[in-house]
């Protein structure tokens, strides 16, 4: 049935104005629903109070059992419609006019504006007495209800699992009356084992119960700093890391808040600990960074050498790296002074710098993985594949000297030998030597050594100590080379995030940080400052910059514990100490090892590599 509904009312300026609806259904409902199709509201009215349908070309008014309607002045409950009647209800009229073509019914509302503001309340159910149900029923059925699914049952199951019984099928699992969804590493590894960290009835989960699986998660400060603040105990971990009744991407929380609560007014709470405030990632927000330098002190003793390394923290613009290694980035970079062997292009900072599978770090940089396939070891040009053992300045002497008196002894050098040696911004100068092959061979093995440890080769990227001692087993000692693996090893760097910027890429990207092309000496740190980083990073959101928060630099819970000093007292007081003794002490004229004499060889630490000859 297609019906059209007019409804009168009243305008402002007290001319009458009219709304059309067009109405298509089976039939026309009327009640004081919402679902109705003629909604009327007031006293009397009931949610489903009549229908009016369409039998052939007739209209037909039915109210619903017990209800009735005035029409034309009557009480009807069932009557036929024609044109001209009148429905009145609760002060609503209903006036049945021609329908206009197209249309099976045509109606004319005539709202009651005197409605009370209480009947549009009583349209709606609010109230169990306007159901069927009663209150005191509802009432107990809900208190078995809770505590049968809320006690009883989790109880009985719970019993089943410290028993290690199977769970009846028709038993709910804990997911029943789980408030909200696991974190998924942590679904994965508990699935629906609740015990597994709610171990005891009526008691929150405590941190026994997170150590137990995170073992190697220590904690943001040592015990014994700790005593020194006013910040009281260490929070429980579901203080801040919470489960269940929040998103399972915010297990961490990753807002500054947490942060900068303490840290932006260290002054209060952090008692005999002095930290400078920090407010965010900006300038003036955060303090300027501060590297951690290794720095080196050497001692001579009867036995040896005594090397030493103490980490520092120095200030920015007045650090400076003290690795003992000679190098300069700047001729390295220059294509007018070093091109690569093999396709003759200049060389670009990953021929030596290799990220490591973390992003962060860069493997160690050594002579046979780095700096072999441009820097051969080679002493004779007579012997182009012969060269010196990296590492080993014993080795070093041994090697040449089984050089040259093999070479000396070579039945066919005749009765004149001629020894080689070459000299710096010299040819090739060759000397007669008439004497035993022997001596000439210790001869030139001599020169060759001192020429290794004092003008070229070793000497040339390696400091040496000339003791002058006569033995030339312990004459010379290469102070080991040693670099810092993580100058901030309190925060986080992620290198290979950085290795594309904006348009840069390759060597330009890492030119906009580091200034290598500049560097002459080694001794530059080349690490830029928070105003660098400010170009493209703060912590407001901002066009053309990328957001960060205080955890994408900072880890909350330390990777390494033994540098929780570093973390919390800015200076590192630990020494590592590298002892190289001194060489055995061989015949000067004899070679190989004699009996009974015990080797030594340099040590490494794993804290960094240390390099020889």
């Amino acid at each position: 049935m297609d019906a059209l509904l007019r409804e009168l009312r009243e305008g402002p300026d007290g001319i009458a104005e009219y709304y059309d609806t067009e109405i298509t259904s089976k039939a026309l409902t009327i009640g004081s629903a919402a679902d109705r199709n003629i909604q009327l509201l007031g006293r009397g009215i009931a949610p489903e109070h009549a229908v009016i349908v369409l039998a052939g070309s007739q209209l037909m008014l039915e109210c619903r059992r017990g209800e009735v309607v005035r029409l034309n002045g009557k009480k009807k409950a069932t009557a036929r419609l024609n044109v001209g009647d009148v429905i009145e209800l609760a002060g609503h009229r209903l006036r049945i006019a021609q329908p206009p073509p197209g249309f099976n019914a045509a109606i004319e509302l005539q709202p009651n504006d005197r409605i009370d503001a209480s009947a549009f309340e009583s349209a709606f159910r609010t109230d169990l007495s306007q159901t069927w149900l009663g209150k005191r029923a509802m009432a107990w059925t809900g208190v078995v209800l809770v505590l049968l699914f809320g006690l009883a049952l989790p109880f009985f199951v719970m019993k089943l699992h410290h028993g290690g019984m199977a769970t009846p099928s028709w038993v709910p699992g804990d997911k029943f009356w789980n408030s909200g969804p696991l974190h998924q590493v942590h679904q994965q590894a508990i699935g629906d084992r609740c015990e597994t960290c709610h171990q005891k009835l009526f008691q929150r989960v405590q941190d026994a119960a997170c150590t137990e699986c995170h073992r190697t998660t220590h904690d943001h400060i040592m015990p014994a700093r700790l005593a020194l603040t006013e910040l009281g105990p260490t929070p429980r971990c579901a203080t801040c890391h919470r489960e269940h009744n929040e998103p399972q991407t915010f297990l961490v929380n990753s807002g500054d808040g947490m942060c900068v609560d303490c840290h932006g007014d260290p002054k209060h709470g952090f008692g005999q600990i002095e930290k400078e405030p920090v407010l965010g990632f900006g300038l003036q927000r955060h303090p300027e960074f501060k590297p951690h330098l290794l720095v080196s002190t050497t001692a001579q003793s009867g036995a040896g050498f005594t090397y030493e390394w103490k980490t520092l923290v120095a200030e920015l613009d007045k650090a400076k790296e003290q690795s003992n290694l000679k190098f300069s980035h700047q001729q390295h970079l220059d294509p007018d002074q070093v091109l690569r062997r093999g396709d003759s292009k200049p060389m670009n900072c990953a021929d030596c710098h290799r990220l490591e599978p973390d992003g962060e770090h860069f493997a160690p940089i050594r002579m046979e993985g780095q700096c072999s396939s441009c820097h051969e070891l080679t002493f004779d040009p007579a012997a182009p594949d012969r060269q010196l053992p990296h590492g080993k300045p014993r080795e070093v002497v041994l090697t040449l000297q089984d050089y040259f008196t093999r070479k000396f002894s070579d039945p066919n050098a005749g009765k004149v030998t001629r020894e080689r040696r070459r000299l710096p911004g010299h040819d090739d100068e060759e000397e007669t030597c008439t004497g035993a092959p022997f001596d000439c061979a210790m001869r030139s093995a001599r020169k060759e050594i001192e020429s290794q440890f004092t003008r070229r080769g070793c000497i040339g990227c390696h400091g040496v100590i000339d003791t002058k001692a006569p033995n030339v087993f312990e004459r010379f000692n290469v102070i080991p080379i040693k670099f810092a693996r993580d100058y901030f090893p309190a925060n986080r760097f992620d290198h290979r995030s950085h290795q594309i910027q904006g348009k840069l890429t390759g060597d330009e990207a890492c030119m906009s940080c580091h200034a290598a092309k500049k560097s002459e000496d080694a001794s530059d740190l080349m690490v830029p400052g928070i105003t660098k980083c400010t170009e493209c990073h703060g912590d407001k959101a901002a066009a053309e910059r990328v957001t960060v928060q205080c955890v994408s630099c900072h880890e909350y819970h330390p990777r390494d514990p033994s540098l929780l000093d570093v973390f919390t007292s800015g200076v590192n007081s630990r020494i590592t100490t590298l002892f190289i003794p001194k060489a055995g002490r061989p015949q000067e004229r004899g070679l190989g090892n004699p009996a009974g004499e015990q080797r030594s060889e340099t040590k490494r630490t794993p804290a960094g590599e240390l390099a020889g000859s």
